[in-house]
């Protein structure tokens, strides 16, 4: 089985180019028949992201997500990725200005942890576990 998500976006192509540049995703642009990009697509392993733009999701689903803009997207959700290499998201990271809101470094347990946002706010939290670096 496999779970997948639907969020809003602020910008779905901000959105494609943040997650286009982050290792172990793979980033689809979902056209309509006239070409236009109405979603985009993020996959790692098991996981599937779907973004729309606010302004579809409102248009959809008018009574469950009227003023959708307004809100803090995300907000209490954090999206965790395990990862191979946290240091290739680290230099990522940096390479583009994106800010760092956390990281952690775990040498008990040797566990890595390194949090971002996305630039609709959604809280990314990528962890390196013992064994998979």
């Amino acid at each position: 089985m496999q779970l997948s998500l639907t969020l809003g976006a602020t910008d779905l192509d901000l959105t494609y180019g943040f997650y286009d540049q982050l290792p172990d995703l793979k980033v689809q642009r979902l056209t309509d028949s006239r070409g236009a990009v109405t979603a985009l697509m993020v996959t790692t392993f098991n996981l599937r992201l779907v973004f729309q733009s606010l302004h579809s999701l409102e248009q959809q689903h008018p009574a469950l997500l009227q003023h959708l803009s307004r809100t803090n997207l995300g907000a209490g959700v954090i999206l965790e990725f395990e990862c191979t290499d946290l240091d290739a998201v680290y230099r990522t990271a940096r390479r583009n200005d994106w800010p760092v809101l956390y990281e952690l470094v775990d040498r008990e347990h040797r566990r890595r942890e390194l949090w971002l946002q996305d630039p609709s706010g959604y809280l990314l939290a990528f962890n390196e576990e013992p064994g998979t670096a």
